[in-house]
């Protein structure tokens, strides 16, 4: 009998020291990964809250105004494979696409959020985020959204999903990069170039 409880209790034993030392490796994974490279994902932050105002005023409402102070000078912007260079570039095609391509636009199931990279972070090229740019902080605010819209041409309603990506230094947009099924904008804007291509003929 004293056999059987001493193999019951050291049975007992075994397992409690074994998840012990599994938890020991647990602590130290967690500490490795919350060390140095630990970044910082913020919803309700100043920066998220104004990437969220951008898709109000500029998408929703049109407010071409809003986005000249959004914007920083020397912004590039990357839509699917489109690179657009500058702030007075860009912003002349979204003229062009709320004046002449589309109407009544509204933004869906937004989620936006935004991410400080800790220095340590690495990059896809394996440097660091803080070899980059040592003197202030990467930070990238990430955007997911429904686009809703009706085509100024075809009077047909248009909708896609969309991902945007908008990296803020100095309270200013300098990079965003923008992927969606260009589908159905592609369709609106042969109609666009159809509708003026008579004219462009009679001017010449």
């Amino acid at each position: 009998m004293k056999k059987v409880i001493r193999s019951v209790i050291i049975g007992a034993i075994l397992p409690l020291g074994s998840l012990a030392l599994f938890s020991c490796g647990a602590s130290k994974d967690e500490e490795g990964a919350s060390g140095g490279e630990k970044s910082d994902l913020l919803t309700q932050d100043a920066i998220s809250k104004n990437i969220t105002k951008y898709f109000e005023e500029v998408v929703s409402k049109e407010n071409i105004a809003f986005a000249e102070t959004f914007f920083g000078d020397e912004v590039e912007v990357f839509v699917n494979d489109l690179v657009v260079n500058g702030k007075e570039a860009y912003l002349a095609r979204l003229n062009r696409i709320h004046k002449v391509l589309l109407k009544d636009m509204t933004v869906e199931k937004l989620h936006v959020h935004t991410n400080y990279f800790s220095p340590e972070a690495l990059r896809s090229d394996g440097e660091t985020f803080g070899e980059i740019r040592p003197d202030e902080p990467t930070i990238w605010t990430n955007a997911w959204a429904a686009v809703k819209a009706t085509g100024r041409i075809t009077n047909k309603e248009i909708e896609f999903r969309i991902h945007m990506d908008f990296r803020t230094s100095k309270d200013k947009v300098v990079e965003m990069l923008a992927y969606y099924d260009p589908t159905q904008l592609n369709a609106e804007i042969a109609a666009l170039e159809a509708s003026e291509a008579p004219e462009e003929k009679a001017a010449e």
